[in-house]
């Protein structure tokens, strides 16, 4: 029978809680500590500070310090509560799918900006992991019909529960696949507007780098790339031509250093070119917009 933990406070909840995400080095400890106590007490930021002294429910308490635990071992936070924000919504997310990070939302931002006098377009989400993406594009674009493609039905699962969530699951297809090969017929030949893309592009040197926050609980599948990186986006450039309209776009996320990949893999293919680059909030060059090359 598992040990129940001795009866605390809220006030001592915390204070166990921030010594024990101190111990094992983590950053901003007590902002932490108070939002898994949130999370795993259901109270309010208010109910901690006003009821300090209330007795925690042993239930609750041995709850909350299962979850510090998992945080101790430097399990991501998004992963131990859950959800993750993203576009101005709430994901959730566990592991097996990649955690959405802000730079991320410049993806949406260049899709919707792409087709925004376009009527009803069709748009594709190419390895849609939580399927952040394609719902924020959905809920930018109420008129969009969009395609959600992945390998993993697992993520397929979590994408659509999202959906439901953030209420856009009624103009939403679901395929499980390898990029867009599910696609690759006279059905959708020459009939996509738009395809977003934030597949695996770190390298395997970058691999070896990562924290152990990534690199021990994310997905290799949703991280890794290749030697280079840019193994899945040479492939998906082969198939891009076959299913975008003459105006369509396709908008990636790539990592650092990588526009010249990018350009080396387009001149290769031949029948694209880079319309637009954009940079995230640290200067690197994060998001590109390729489209069909028409001459």
């Amino acid at each position: 029978m598992a040990r129940m933990p001795p009866k605390m406070s809220y006030s001592q909840l915390f204070e166990q809680a921030v010594a024990i995400l101190s111990r094992a080095g983590i950053s901003h400890a007590e902002r932490e500590a108070l939002w898994i106590l949130e999370y795993g007490l259901h109270v309010t930021r208010l109910d901690l500070l006003t009821q300090a002294q209330e007795v925690v429910n042993q239930d609750d308490c041995k709850g909350t310090l299962e979850l510090l635990a998992r945080r101790a071992t430097r399990e991501p936070l998004q992963y131990v509560l859950g959800t993750q924000d993203f576009c101005g919504r709430e994901f959730l997310v566990e592991p097996g799918v990649l955690i959405p990070r802000p730079e991320t939302e410049l993806v949406v931002e260049e899709a919707l900006a792409c087709m925004q006098d376009i009527p009803r377009p069709l748009v594709v989400d190419v390895g849609t992991g939580s399927g952040c993406l394609a719902i924020s594009v959905a809920g930018g674009k109420p008129d969009a019909t969009v395609v959600v493609i992945d390998q993993s039905m697992a993520a397929l699962q979590l994408a659509r529960t999202n959906a439901v969530r953030h209420g856009v699951h009624g103009h939403m297809r679901w395929v499980n696949g390898d990029l867009l090969t599910p696609l690759l017929s006279r059905e959708t030949e020459g009939k996509v507007t738009a395809i977003v893309a934030n597949l695996p592009y770190i390298s395997q040197a970058e691999w070896e780098r990562l924290p152990p926050d990534v690199k021990d609980f994310e997905p290799r599948l949703a991280l890794y790339g290749g030697p280079d990186g840019f193994d899945l986006y040479r492939r998906l450039f082969a198939q891009v031509s076959h299913v975008l309209t003459p105006e369509g776009g396709l908008v990636i996320e790539i990592g650092m250093g990588q526009i010249p990949l990018v350009e080396q893999a387009v001149s290769n293919v031949g029948t694209l070119k880079i319309a637009n680059v954009r940079q995230d909030g640290q200067g690197i060059p994060r998001v590109v917009c390729l489209q069909p090359r028409t001459e």
